[in-house]
């Protein structure tokens, strides 16, 4: 930084306010880390589908760039040739991966060390969608973070849904996985429904009581995303999780190229990002996704309200609780949720697919059609067209609801 000590808001390329060092408010400014979800929560959304290639040139990009982490899902065709060529190449980029027993493990012969290990905090999606209570939802996240450690593995607790969890509750399972050896936590706004002052609130008391890094994770259904990642830096946020041109699940995730920027500019914090190549990588980006500037947009863009999965929103209908698949029901604001197939489905949207034509498979057919759809998404760089979807659904042995 080239601002003045005494007046960081006034640098030789830029005037920003002063009010933002203002003694009642400032923020003293220190480093922070990116942590990229182009790879991973770009793949959560349902008009894309990167392949090998795409990710290493993405990945290549983001070194020059100067981001030091990225990650992949487990659950996408071809993440083992992803994780193959990503350790061929010395990118100094760690690379991430979800704790997922049964594919994990040959994460690890190929070499990964960082590992996410899910715990969904929330008491309703745990009833609901996994059938489960906190007690035995606990075990099970304790013994993957113990199962993890073994493996040599540095660790974070990735907590979708922190933003619907019970303070006490978030606290006591940090506290438990710390005390299995988790090295980070992250609060995750899974739905994009806080502000930026409950992000600041949930990972200043995390700060407060436990010694792991901690890291945010916020989801743009109300435009927050980047005001609630600077609210989760405000809070002392280690690591900040964002992704190029916030692509994302449904309405996006907070966009690397703003956040990277205002935290330069508006909070003089060093991020190790090189800002003069931030232009290029959204361009490339943008070439490779096919994803139009404003397709995130949240209540209007066309990506706010499009699926790829739909087991948990099933669960929660089944439940009585559809609200509590979405940040909010999406006919409050004149849409409608549309379900798509593609790289990313699960067994409920092939389900939920099918009875949208009166459909019905067994375990095994579905389990095909499943598989034979989420590799088509991928080779065709997009979800499927429902009339792609039928002819695989068909071919697999799918009949008429009797």
């Amino acid at each position: 930084m080239n601002s003045s000590d005494n007046q960081p808001w006034d640098n030789p390329r830029w005037v920003t306010s002063r009010h933002n060092f203002a003694p009642e408010i400032a923020i003293p400014p220190r480093p922070v880390k990116l942590h990229d979800l182009t790879l991973r929560d770009g793949e959560e959304s349902a008009d894309l589908a990167f392949t090998t290639a795409d990710k290493i040139r993405i990945a290549e990009k983001l070194a020059r760039l100067g981001i030091k982490r990225t990650e992949i899902f487990l659950t996408v065709p071809g993440w083992e040739e992803v994780i193959r060529a990503f350790m061929a190449r010395d990118l100094g980029m760690d690379l991430w991966v979800t704790w997922q027993p049964g594919r994990v493990e040959k994460a690890l012969d190929l070499g990964t060390r960082h590992v996410m290990v899910w715990h969904h905090i929330g008491d309703d999606f745990q009833k609901h969608v996994f059938g489960t209570n906190r007690t035995e939802f606990l075990d099970k996240t304790l013994a993957e973070i113990r199962a993890a450690k073994a493996a040599g593995c540095t660790v974070n607790l990735f907590m979708p849904e922190s933003t619907r969890g019970d303070l006490d509750n978030i606290m006591a399972v940090a506290k438990a996985a710390e005390a299995e050896g988790a090295d980070a936590v992250t609060v995750v706004d899974s739905q994009g429904i806080a502000r930026p002052a409950a992000i600041a609130f949930l990972v200043g008391k995390l700060k407060a009581e436990t010694k792991m890094e901690v890291e945010v994770h916020c989801h743009n259904d109300f435009g927050l995303a980047v005001a609630n990642v600077l609210g989760g830096y405000e809070g002392g946020a280690d690591v900040l999780q964002v992704s190029v041109n916030g692509i994302g699940y449904r309405a996006g995730n907070a966009a690397m190229e703003t956040v990277a920027a205002a935290l330069a500019m508006v909070y003089g914090a060093e991020t190790g990002v090189d800002l003069t190549r931030l232009p290029d990588i959204c361009r490339e980006v943008a070439e490779i996704s096919g994803i139009p500037n404003g397709y995130y947009s949240p209540i209007v863009g066309e990506g706010a309200f499009r699926y790829e999965q739909w087991r948990s929103i099933r669960a929660f209908e089944d439940a009585g609780e559809r609200r509590q698949g979405f940040p909010f029901e999406p006919e409050v604001v004149g849409r409608s949720p549309e379900l798509v197939i593609g790289k990313w489905s699960d067994t409920g949207a092939v389900i939920q697919k099918l009875a949208d034509y009166a459909l019905t498979a067994t375990p095994n057919q579905l389990s095909r059609i499943l598989k034979r759809s989420q590799r088509a998404g991928t080779a065709r760089h997009r979800p499927l067209e429902d009339h792609e979807f039928l002819v695989i659904a068909e071919e697999e042995g799918a009949v008429d609801k009797a």
